[in-house]
């Protein structure tokens, strides 16, 4: 209902009859103050942050404001947007105006970006939809927006906590908005919207956006959300509750994990107990993400077990369910996930667990949230040093992943003034001293501790009150009324923590029977010049199909609830449990082979040198087959873990290996580690057996490490 009796203006009228456009109903009706947001924005041109609950209606508020706006004869919106799912879903409520929005986004292919860019520079968009790094060192940055910059109808920034370094998921890139908003026109609107902003982060965006920015805030109450939590430590518990208990909530919904490899173990398990659910993370390939999405909207599977890749901005108004399997960084975040369910139902469920291991996990995410000092003062001085240099370079010269060199650049770019700007592909350093914000990085890594602190009270009960109540007060939002329905304010409709013993039988032999394929690489080498070079002593060949091992496999991964745990255990004691025999065992005897092996070998260590030798001539022995110490360390290293790209893992094997020929059989043979990761150490010493004169070679492990996190 409109908030005053008063005959609505005929501009009002035209917002009328687009909201019922855009949602398909007649009787549709605007929300408390969505109108006067759209009003603030088309008639008074001002800057507004709109503070509202999830499915109270942001997008509609800036796609009612962009046509109107277009009415008038004004230029295209520009819409920030933090993640692909959300530009997909908006592109496709867009259409429902008529408007032609447009995106512009990393994960485009050339001909897309071109053809985007042909329409923003001919005029014939109404919106364009990008990710806030595109406002940096990009064709876009630099070449399309100084072209329409003048001409910009509505600057909308959407999820704009993110905005703020108090914010839960405060993001650099976002520091390029604020000052693109100072190059602008000063009488250009614009749109802030979140769900997500306590008062520090408010104040805070005021502070950054400026004095003419104007605060709509509302109640973050969700009467539709029935708010849990469930007991169940062992991942294997978590495991069973969730079989247990999803084929009695109707409906489909999302379960949250924290890593990848969570995500990937939680959908097989549920796959195989006849669930019909599927991972969502980073790693899926770009094409199947939309297919993915749209199962879900369409209720054609039960869950997405996601992590934060499905996060802001996903919209299924009937979405059942969200199940954390793992906790969240703090309440607001949680708070921001678990609203993705009951956006258009009176009733959804909010399910919250913590595992035995959720602790470690959060710890890793905060310590690795800014680059390390050392890493920053290594990657500048480089930079000094080179008139320019390219990214595969920077690989070359700095031992470190490319993920925390595009981590690096990123921080770096963001900040004010930048310490260093990119040119085509090369990098150069600036004139601008730079250090470290070291109070910044401190205040920060001391408030996500004690938002995980109060997330633990959440979930362990000490606050003793609704639970609704606490999501709010942790947002500032300290009118919400008792829900009703969570397991404090009633008890009795909570879902049971018991899981039958059965079931999580079924989850502990899931764990301890997935065994990991382990993929040889393919070269010697990569494809590019800083790679090609890596094996002088050696000199293998960048191509040499004779020389590759065979196909391998790893007993669990890293801490993964099962055979994982022992593992680490035994690393950390130096010494691995006999009860790791019977599982290597029954693996490999059920594995497929092309030629079975008959022998075994493994990977020698200088620092532990009994620990992989003792436990291969067990595993040999057991197996009935010889073990042979045909593998000797020819040159101490540093560990092949401290290495963090292909260039230095390559180049830190080569020459650290040697084979004694008295001690090899020509017969297929098991190649064993305690851990694989990378792949370099099974294909350097499969590559010298090969060459020495072993038929085949094929690598098992304990545990994989890959993608851990």
């Amino acid at each position: 209902m409109f908030r005053n009796s008063t005959k609505p203006s005929n501009l009002e009228s035209q917002g009328l009859a687009l909201l019922q456009q855009m949602t398909g109903s007649s009787s549709a009706q605007f929300h408390a103050d969505q109108w006067e947001a759209i009003n603030e924005l088309v008639e008074n041109q001002n800057q507004l942050l709109v503070v509202q609950r999830t499915g109270w209606g942001k997008s509609a508020v800036y796609f009612i404001a962009t046509k109107l706006r277009r009415m008038q004869g004004h230029g295209p919106s520009i819409i920030i947007s933090p993640l692909l799912s959300l530009i997909r879903n908006q592109i496709d409520s867009a259409a429902k105006l008529g408007l032609n929005v447009v995106s512009y986004n990393s994960s485009m292919d050339q001909h897309e970006k071109a053809h985007s860019e042909r329409q923003i520079l001919s005029h014939s968009v109404d919106a364009i939809i990008i990710a806030p790094e595109q406002l940096g060192d990009t064709k876009f940055g630099q070449e399309i927006l100084p072209q329409i910059v003048g001409n910009i109808g509505l600057f909308v920034v959407d999820e704009a906590h993110c905005i703020s370094d108090w914010g839960h998921d405060f993001r650099p890139d976002y520091g390029r908005i604020v000052r693109a908003i100072q190059f602008m026109p000063r009488n250009m609107p614009v749109l802030a919207t979140t769900a997500t902003a306590n008062d520090r982060v408010v104040t805070d965006i005021r502070n950054q956006l400026g004095d003419r920015l104007k605060v709509f805030r509302g109640s973050l109450m969700r009467s539709s959300l029935n708010l849990q939590t469930i007991h169940v430590r062992s991942k294997s518990e978590r495991l069973a509750w969730l079989v247990e208990n999803l084929p009695h909530i109707s409906g489909s919904g999302i379960i949250y994990c924290k890593t990848t490899k969570d995500a990937n173990i939680v959908a097989e398990f549920l796959k195989s107990q006849d669930i019909n659910a599927h991972a969502y993370h980073s790693d899926i390939d770009g094409d199947n993400k939309p297919r993915l999405e749209q199962a879900l909207q369409r209720n054609q599977i039960k869950a997405l077990v996601a992590t934060s890749a499905l996060g802001m901005g996903f919209d299924k108004p009937d979405l059942a369910f969200v199940i954390h399997f793992q906790a969240p960084g703090n309440i607001v975040e949680y708070y921001q996930q678990v609203g993705r369910a009951g956006r258009g139902i009176d009733n959804a469920l909010g399910v919250l667990m913590v595992g035995e291991d959720d602790a470690r996990i959060q710890q890793y995410f905060i310590q690795n949230a800014f680059p390390k000092e050392e890493q920053i003062n290594a990657f500048l001085e480089l930079l000094a040093s080179h008139n320019g240099i390219k990214l595969a370079d920077l690989e070359k010269h700095m031992n470190c992943s490319r993920g925390k060199l595009t981590h690096t650049i990123k921080f770096l770019t963001s900040e004010f003034p930048s310490p260093i700007m990119k040119d085509g592909p090369f990098y150069y350093r600036t004139a601008s001293d730079y250090s470290l914000p070291h109070d910044k990085i401190e205040r920060l890594n001391s408030l996500k501790e004690d938002e995980w602190q109060r997330l633990l009270a959440y979930f362990d009960g000490t606050l003793n009150r609704c639970l609704m109540q606490i999501l709010g007060s942790e947002l500032d939002d300290n009118d919400i009324e008792t829900c009703g329905k969570c397991e404090y304010c009633n008890p009795f409709a909570k879902l049971p923590d018991a899981v039958q013993q059965q079931t999580v039988n079924k989850a502990s032999d899931f764990l301890r029977n997935r065994y990991i394929k382990l993929e040889p690489r393919k070269l010697f080498g990569a494809s590019n010049d800083v790679v090609r070079s890596a094996f002088p002593v050696y000199g293998f060949p960048r191509q040499n199909a004779n020389l590759l091992c065979d196909t391998g496999w790893a007993l669990s991964t890293w801490r993964d609830g099962g055979w994982g745990d022992l593992v680490a255990q035994g690393k950390f004691n130096g010494a691995f449990s006999d009860d790791l025999i019977a599982p290597m065992v029954k693996m490999l005897n059920s594995l497929p082979y092309d030629e079975r092996p008959s022998w075994i070998t493994y990977v020698p260590s200088p620092r532990h040198p009994t620990l992989v030798k003792d436990f291969a001539h067990k595993l040999a022995a057991a197996m009935d087959v010889p073990c042979q110490d045909a593998v000797y360390v020819a040159q101490t290293r540093p560990e092949q873990k401290t290495m963090e790209n292909s260039f230095h893992q390559s180049k830190n094997l080569d020459g650290a290996f040697g084979i004694e020929q008295n001690m090899l059989y020509r017969n297929p043979v098991w190649l064993l580690d305690d851990a694989s990761d990378s792949g370099w150490t099974f294909t350097v010493i499969g590559g010298l057996l090969k060459r020495a004169g072993v038929q085949r070679v094929v690598p098992i492990a304990l545990t994989s490490t890959k993608n851990n996190q």
